[in-house]
C-alpha cells in the first residue's frame, strides 16, 4: 500500500541519515563484509600486520643471510665442527633478521591499513551509509598522508595516490556489489533491491502497526 511505502522510505531514509550515534552505530548501512565498523578495523588491520610480518620476515631472513655470507667469504670454517658453528650463527643471523624486519613491516602495515579503514568508517558514519565513493577518498587520503610522513618526492607522491585510489576503488566496488546482490541497499543501483531489503528490515513492531 501508498502508507507502507512511504513508512518503508521513511525507515530507510532515518536510518541512513539520522544523526543520532545510537542509532547510526547499530545501521546495517555502515557494515561491510558482515562486519561492524569496530570489529571490521579490528580484523583487518590484526589481518594486514600479520601478513606484513610474514612478509617482512621472509626478506629479513634472506637478507640476514645473504649479508653473513658477505662478511664471512674470506673466512670460512675448514672443520666439520667449524661448519657446524658457522651455520648456527648464520641462522641466529637470519632468525634475527626475520623477526626485526617482520615487527617494522608489521607495525608499518598494520598503521597504514588500520588508517585507511578508519577513514573510510568515519566517511561512512558521516554520510550515513558505505559506498565506493567512502573507499576511493580514504585510499587517497591515505596515500597522501604515507606519501607525506615519508617525504616521498613528487612522482612517487602520485604513485601512491593512484595506488590508493586504486585500491579503495576496487575494494569499495566489490563491496557494494557484494551487499546489492544479497539485498542490501545500494544508493546508486537500481531502486528495486534497495526497497526489497528495507522491507526485510522493518521491525515486527512496525509491521504490526502498520496493520
Amino acid at each position: 500500500t501508498a502508507h507502507q511505502q512511504t513508512s518503508h522510505s521513511h525507515y530507510y531514509s532515518n536510518f541512513a541519515l539520522g544523526t543520532d550515534f545510537s542509532v547510526l552505530n547499530k545501521n546495517p548501512l555502515l557494515n561491510r563484509i558482515g562486519l561492524e565498523p569496530i570489529k571490521r578495523i579490528a580484523l583487518i588491520t590484526t589481518t594486514a600486520s600479520f601478513w606484513g610480518f610474514v612478509l617482512g620476515g621472509v626478506i629479513g631472513s634472506r637478507q640476514s643471510g645473504m649479508q653473513y655470507l658477505a662478511e664471512n667469504a674470506h673466512r670460512l670454517p675448514k672443520t666439520m665442527e667449524g661448519w657446524y658453528f658457522y651455520h648456527k650463527r648464520k641462522n641466529y643471523r637470519m632468525l634475527w633478521g626475520a623477526l626485526s624486519r617482520g615487527s617494522v613491516y608489521a607495525a608499518k602495515t598494520g598503521a597504514l591499513v588500520g588508517l585507511f579503514e578508519c577513514l573510510e568508517a568515519s566517511l561512512d558514519f558521516y554520510r550515513g551509509g558505505a559506498d565506493m565513493f567512502n573507499s576511493t577518498i580514504a585510499g587517497v587520503a591515505s596515500g597522501a598522508i604515507f606519501s607525506v610522513i615519508n617525504k616521498l618526492p613528487r612522482q612517487s607522491s602520485k604513485h601512491t595516490l593512484v595506488l590508493g585510489a586504486g585500491y579503495g576503488l576496487a575494494s569499495g566496488a566489490l563491496q557494494d556489489l557484494s551487499s546489492y546482490l544479497k539485498g542490501s541497499p545500494v544508493w546508486y543501483l537500481p531502486q528495486s533491491l534497495k526497497e526489497r531489503s528495507v522491507t526485510l528490515k522493518i521491525p515486527a513492531s512496525s509491521k504490526d502497526h502498520e496493520q
